[in-house]
Parts: structure tokens; sequence; C-alpha cells
């Protein structure tokens, strides 16, 4: 490991002269004098070495446990960012609906294609424009899948569809679309493009749950998705944290109603 430049090296090797001008003190005592003044400085030093490792320790250890929650305190974490959110989240116009937001390069949300045929063709051929390489719908009502592959064959189309009703996701959701996915996520020339009607539950829903797939901290994804697409509300967040971290969550039936309430 390369040394810090700023640190200095404390003594001398064995048998090399000192500049006196590197000297702790300018003139050096002698006899008893000078026995005393050098068990001084070795004690001060040795009190300032021991200072400096314990707030080094103590650094440590806080860096530590606030990079590394459990995973009960990162889902308190989660719901305070959402709860932070809800209270200064914009409304949905139709320019912010239809808009392709990236979230990072190899991650887009959208809202559904359209209506009409042309209004599907232009917003496709918008997708096609920006290099997105796989469509993740996550709509139950609808799909697209036959039109991309009549217009756009070279996309991947992948049905991972849910109700929009509020309600708790199944795991099932989402272990599908990281089945379908495969190594996409992992491959630095996917683009994704993950969509539902509108763009703001189920869709940026899905989008967290492959960021935690691909090492993203839980509220750093939630916060890019909503930097990207400030109109989202992610209200499925919870429970794709819960399928990421699985059994590990479930503390006690008390703490997890405690974090929901």
């Amino acid at each position: 490991m390369n040394q810090n430049p700023d640190h200095t090296t404390t003594g001398s090797p064995s048998g090399a002269k000192s500049s006196p001008a590197k000297r702790r003190h300018s003139s050096r005592p002698s006899g008893r004098a000078s026995h005393a003044a050098r068990i001084a400085a070795w004690a001060v030093e040795t009190t300032e070495r021991a200072e400096e490792q314990t707030i080094t320790e103590q650094t440590s250890a806080v860096q530590n446990i606030t990079s590394s929650p459990s995973p009960l305190e990162t889902l308190k974490l989660l719901l305070e960012a959402q709860r932070g959110h809800d209270l200064t989240r914009v409304g949905s116009t139709y320019e912010s609906l239809r808009g392709i937001d990236t979230v990072h390069e190899g991650l887009i949300l959208s809202c559904q294609l359209g209506e009409s045929l042309n209004e599907k063709a232009n917003r496709l051929g918008q997708w096609v424009a920006a290099g997105v390489t796989h469509i993740v719908d996550c709509r139950i009502e609808d799909s697209d899948e036959e039109f991309v592959a009549l217009h756009a064959p070279h996309i991947t189309y992948i049905y991972a569809p849910t109700d929009d009703d509020g309600l708790e996701r199944e795991p099932e959701w989402f272990d599908g679309a990281l089945l379908d996915l495969g190594t996409a996520l992992t491959d630095p020339d996917s683009i994704l493009l993950v969509h539902c009607a509108a763009g703001i539950n189920r869709g940026p829903s899905m989008a967290f749950r492959l960021l935690l797939e691909a090492g993203w901290e839980p509220v750093a994804a939630l916060n890019a998705i909503r930097e990207a697409r400030p109109v989202t509300r992610v209200i499925y967040a919870p429970d794709a944290l819960m399928h990421f971290y699985g059994e590990r969550i479930w503390s006690s039936d008390s703490d997890v109603a405690e974090v929901a309430s």
C-alpha cells in the first residue's frame, strides 16, 4: 500500500543522522536533563500516536456502521426518504410522463408507447435512437410486444406484468424480470428501458429492484430515480427491498410493524 504523501515517518533509520533543523529541540541537554528530556519527548509522542490510533479506530467503526446498516435499518431509511419525497414530489403533466428519463447510462425510465399507431411509432423511434436494447414492460393491462417485434426486432422485449393496486408486490414479479434479463444487467452494452402505463409506480419500482441487483445502495438508487424522473412515487420500493434482502430483513414481526407504521 502506498503511503499517504501527507504522512511523515516518525524517527529515523538506525545509524542515520538527523538534521538539527528537524529535531524536536534546538539544543541538546546533557546528563540527567538530557535523559529526562528524551523520556518526556517519548511520552508526548506515544500519547499523540495513541490518540491518533483511537480516533482512526472510532472513525472506521462509524464508517462501517454508516455504510453497512442492517436490512431493517435500511428499510427505515428508505421509508423516511419516501416520506420526504412525497412532500416535495412534483405533479405529473403530459410532457413529464412522456419524457425519456435516464437514471444512468444503462437504465432509462418512461411511460407506455402510446395509444395511436403514429404515437407508438414516434416514441419507439425515440427509444431506438436512445440505444435501447431491452424493454421491460410492467403493465398487466396491455402489451406492445408484437409492435416492437415488427418495427424494432433487435430490441429484446421482456413482459413483467403486475397490477397497480397499491398492494404488496409478490416476489414472483421481481423473480421473473430478473430471470428474463439475465446477463443484460451486467452487460455494459445493454441499455434497459423500464416502463409501465404512466411511469410513476410500477416501472420505477422495478427499476429500483434492478439497481439493487446491480449493486446500488438503496437510498442512493431511490434518489437517482427521483432525480431523473421527479413525477415518480415508487410505492413498491419497500417490496423490492425486501425481495432483495430476503429473510434477512424480517428480524421480528414487531420490528417490521413498527417500521411500516
